[in-house]
């Protein structure tokens, strides 16, 4: 039974600090990380209160089994002994049995609490990316940058062209010369060579948009790439922020408590939630006094141990989503330090094109900082799960 409770208790340090072990970059990391040191005192309290009364038991159990074992039945003094022994070796073991479920119901409780705290932190970290997604300059910076509309050159050189046509031919200009951006780089080169002024204005003119034509016709297609998957990342965040309110309402269900994640967090009603935890262990703990409802406890235990399971199994998909947007991130940022005109171009370029860097640096340093929850190496982890643990 030691084994087994060694097991357990790797079980919930691999629940906790796998899922919370901290950067300790930022004040939440640091929250994370106070709550693992108190969660490891918490269970070794709990297991060195439980193996010093299992340990009593057993050292009582192993002197009436001495009886038991040396002596003789050959009088009725002796079968009196025998008698009297084997009843207390059963009550003793009963009460064995009973220390090692009300163990285990305080166990499953300081699981289940820091389950509710882990729920809190992680929700919290949806919301800062969601917060985060929403302040991001990427996409008005991406539709400046990808449409050469957007660049008073460009527009100038057009406003060359429908003077220069407005004046020979008494025709309107196509709709998609406003709208396409390849239509027009085109029409721009052409308006520069169209241009009012000498050969050497007109060389100027065709100067001043030549980085800009080669920039935004180079990086168009890859400028769509950050933009679309931007969108995916943020959409994901908002499927993932639902995810976690649903989860909050089953993982509450168990203990009888009804209210949303999104009141309960407004109101601050997170003391009615560990009641409804207290109410529920105290039922679990008058049923294991009735030797007749032993299956109901482990019905009722098992629901927690339920719970306790699809939260790790969010929080697998919280860490993926995670992994996922730092590796975006990283991506987009090689895509944008991969013009290869950029230190060429580098006073012609607009301003939107490093603050779309700056952005893109930037949530790599959140996903990896401010939002990610490292996981323990597999080697850590096999240990734990064995109970090998400091």
């Amino acid at each position: 039974m030691k084994i087994l409770i060694r097991i357990a208790t790797a079980f919930t340090l691999v629940t906790l600090v796998s899922i919370v072990q901290a950067k300790a970059s930022s004040i939440r990391d640091s929250v994370l990380t106070v709550m693992i040191a108190e969660a490891e005192d918490e269970l070794a309290l709990i297991e060195s209160e439980w193996d010093q009364k299992s340990q009593e038991i057993n050292h009582q159990i192993s002197l009436l089994e001495d009886i038991l074992n040396n002596t003789p039945n050959d009088t009725q003094e002796n079968m009196s002994i025998l008698v009297n022994a084997l009843v207390k070796k059963n009550k003793l073991e009963d009460e064995n049995q009973m220390v090692f479920l009300e163990f285990q119901s305080e166990f499953s409780k300081l699981r289940y609490k820091k389950g509710i705290d882990l729920i809190k932190i992680i929700y919290e970290k949806i919301l800062g990316l969601d917060h985060h997604f929403t302040s991001l300059q990427t996409h008005q910076n991406i539709s400046m940058l990808s449409n050469p509309n957007s660049f008073p050159e460009f527009l100038n050189a057009k406003n060359v062209i429908k003077d220069k046509i407005g004046k020979k031919q008494a025709i309107k200009l196509p709709s998609i010369f406003e709208s396409n951006p390849f239509v027009s780089l085109t029409f721009s080169l052409v308006g520069s060579f169209l241009g009012t002024g000498d050969k050497k204005n007109r060389e100027k003119d065709l100067e001043k948009i030549s980085c800009i034509l080669d920039f935004t016709v180079r990086m168009n297609a890859d400028l769509k790439v950050v933009y679309y998957e931007s969108e995916f990342l943020t959409s994901s965040n908002q499927t993932l922020k639902e995810e976690c309110l649903s989860l909050f309402k089953d993982y509450t269900k168990v203990i009888d408590y009804k209210v949303s994640l999104l009141e309960c967090r407004k109101e601050d009603d997170w003391e009615n939630v560990y009641e409804s935890l207290d109410n529920y262990i105290l039922e679990l703990d008058d049923i294991l006094k009735d030797p007749e409802k032993i299956k109901k406890a482990y019905k009722v235990q098992m629901d927690i141990e339920f719970a306790i399971d699809r939260l790790l199994k969010f929080i697998d998909k919280y860490n993926a989503f995670i992994s996922q947007g730092e590796k975006y991130y990283q991506k987009f940022q090689t895509i944008l330090n991969n013009y290869s005109n950029e230190s060429v171009c580098q006073s012609q370029l607009p301003h939107q094109f490093n603050d779309l860097k700056k952005d893109v640096a930037n949530s790599i340093s959140k996903f990896d900082e401010a939002y990610n929850i490292s996981e323990l190496k597999g080697s850590k982890l096999k240990d734990l799960i064995y109970g090998i643990y400091d």
